[in-house]
């Protein structure tokens, strides 16, 4: 995450005492057995071969196993991380490695599973060796989790072991897992001893070796260690990276799977060039762009990938903003999607190159007084997708949870006739679903579709049936699991219990230094249950205070904006309705608010607001949330 995210990681990463040993592969625990936490696999990968010198030219051949014996691979890509080739006719091919090459690898093809390593180490000859995969690709699940953080914490390590059985047990399974960044918790700043980044590593790869199925990783920020760092020090871009590559291989590489071609790109480097003041001290922190070495082999691998393939790239962010001419890239060789982490929140943007950030499985580790939750609400959990030749579909999916509200946010306004939805994933036979808004009269919701590994499930209720105010929603499956949410119930009827004028108050164009501010653009009318109480002028980054006299106010009132141009919008800080020196903030709102506070401590509070309106940018990121609609429930 950036650097105004990282010290509540720092005081993790330095300050807590390690939990867990590890001696030959087993767990030990000087508390007792934890048997929630799987005993860490470790196995033995291909080891760089620091003290040799790279040979002028490196040759060998991809052969593919038949039924009739071994026979070349024609057309499949062979990279040193710096410079790509396709094997010839018969699967030979030739490169001439890079000065700075730790590897010699190859892009799985599809339709093919590579047998033995997909990579190994510098040698005048190497060899890799395929089969036919024994699976269609043409339809597949994957998964896409993202921010681990695992630590030597064991709250990181019980999440993770959790999510690898879940993946596990999921039918039919996904063909791979790919985690874009921050696998680790280590410091960006490499303050962490190398002792530390290499029992993380082993913590993390030894739970993941569990999965039934390959996975793929991005390393982020987070995951870079200060291990060899007189040998790559400062200043050379492949500092920090030498435990990622004994533990999990090149940080760069592709691998095609069905129809499309993933690509991993790792884009932090320890340069030192950057400087962050934190705590007295100045610090040497990543630059976070793509150099030009890794820039060249990113154009070189995407011009070989197979024909008729579409691309997906894996990053810790979006590309457009840390890799230079990444839109041209895109635009050049049909890039349609990046999967990306970072910011710990679900979100979507449309731009030249639609990125999609999945939330975060840490959520925060660190501080159980999240409560599970990552800043934007979403559970700590994973994104799962199902491929159908190049269509994706996708959805997210709570560690585990297997019941989920999927409609209208937390402190929604409910008016009317509302339909509301979830779903259970992987119901077992004779469960469904049902809700209550009062914990003890349950009624059974409606069965409405079967996507992937899911029923989905709706309850249509009547507003005017209830009772203005704040509204609990509890759903369960019959076999108990239940989810709640809160919602409001606002239907202009019950006048509020406190006599008084009130006072509106909030900030246009707030800026945190992640959102790019913005302030309207045209005139806006600001409408508090249903009547325009004032006006916002264009152009304008200022507070704002309106006077709502006793007579407008409800119990339950409710904030909206008008724009006078369709495509405007603007960021904005939380807005406050003062009543009697009473504060009430919008329920989301308030609950965000406490999410933030439990990640990055008490000064987060005030950080951020919202993104009202239509116009884009800004982002979405953990301090700033779309919302149109607020609600002021007086008590």
């Amino acid at each position: 995450m950036r650097p105004i995210l990282s010290l509540c990681l720092l005081l993790n990463s330095l300050s807590g005492q390690p939990l867990i040993s590890v001696s030959n592969g087993q767990e030990t625990n000087s508390s007792g057995a934890e048997s929630e936490i799987l005993n860490l696999l470790l196995r033995n990968t291909p080891q760089p071969d620091y003290g040799a010198v790279v040979p002028p030219q490196i040759s060998g051949r991809v052969l593919i196993r038949g039924s009739e014996g071994m026979s070349g691979a024609a057309g499949v890509s062979v990279t040193d991380g710096y410079s790509v080739v396709s094997t010839d006719t018969q699967g030979g091919y030739r490169l001439t490695p890079a000065a700075d090459a730790v590897f010699i690898y190859i892009t799985r093809p599809a339709g093919h599973d590579v047998q033995g390593d997909w990579y190994k180490p510098l040698a005048t000859s190497v060899d890799f060796e395929l089969q036919a995969a024994n699976t269609d690709e043409d339809e597949y699940i994957f998964v896409h989790v993202t921010d681990t953080h695992v630590s030597q914490n064991r709250r990181s390590l019980r999440g993770l072991s959790r999510f690898v059985r879940e993946v596990n047990a999921l039918t039919p399974q996904p063909r791979f897992v790919v985690n874009s960044g921050d696998l680790l918790n280590l410091h960006k700043a490499l303050l962490n001893t190398p002792a530390a980044g290499q029992a993380d590593f082993r913590n993390y790869v030894g739970i993941m070796n569990h999965l039934t199925m390959p996975h793929y990783n991005v390393s982020g920020d987070h995951t870079d260690s200060s291990y060899r760092l007189q040998q790559f020090p400062r200043g050379d871009h492949r500092c920090g990276k030498p435990l990622y590559w004994e533990h999990l291989g090149p940080h760069f590489f592709s691998f095609e799977y069905g129809s499309i071609h993933f690509m991993s790109v790792d884009f932090g480097y320890h340069l030192g060039q950057r400087k962050i003041p934190v705590n007295g001290r100045n610090l040497d922190y990543p630059t976070n762009e793509v150099q030009p070495a890794h820039a060249r082999w990113m154009k070189q691998d995407l011009a070989h990938r197979t024909d008729g393939t579409f691309v997906v790239t894996t990053s810790e962010a979006d590309l457009e903003d840390h890799c230079p001419d990444f839109a041209q890239m895109a635009a050049e060789h049909d890039v349609r999607l990046q999967l990306v982490g970072d910011i710990h929140v679900l979100s979507h943007k449309s731009r030249s190159v639609p990125y999609r950030s999945g939330g975060a499985l840490a959520g925060c580790w660190w501080n159980p007084k999240a409560e599970q939750l990552c800043p934007d609400l979403s559970p700590q959990g994973y994104l799962i997708y199902r491929v159908k030749g190049e269509q994706l579909e996708h959805f997210y999916k709570g560690l585990g949870q297997r019941v989920a509200i999927v409609s209208h946010r937390v402190g929604a306004p409910l008016q009317g006739r509302i339909d509301i939805q979830a779903h259970l994933v992987q119901p077992m036979p004779n469960e469904s679903l049902e809700y209550s808004f009062n914990n003890t009269d349950w009624v059974p919701m409606t069965e409405v579709g079967r996507p992937f590994y899911r029923t989905v499930y709706q309850a249509t209720v009547d507003s005017t049936a209830l009772s203005d105010g704040l509204l609990t929603l509890r759903v369960r499956s019959t076999n108990g699991e239940v989810r709640t949410r809160k919602f409001v119930v606002a239907n202009d009827r019950t006048a509020s219990p406190i006599q008084a004028d009130a006072l509106l108050s909030f900030e246009t164009g707030s800026d945190t230094g992640w959102t790019t501010h913005k302030a309207p653009g045209g005139e806006v009318d600001v409408i508090f249950n249903q009547t325009v109480v004032g006006t916002l002028d264009p152009n304008s980054r200022r507070k704002y205070s309106f006077a709502i006299p006793a007579a407008k106010l409800r119990k339950a009132n409710i904030l909206t904006f008008r724009f006078n141009d369709a495509d405007d919008g603007m960021s904005m800080g939380s807005p406050v309705l003062t009543v009697q020196n009473a504060e009430f903030r919008d329920p989301r709102d308030a609950a965000i608010r406490r999410v933030r506070t439990a990640h990055w401590g008490d000064t987060a509070v005030e950080w951020g607001g919202f993104i009202a309106g239509n116009a884009a940018p800004p982002d979405e990121t953990p301090f700033h949330r779309r919302q149109n609609v607020f609600c002021f429930v007086i008590n």
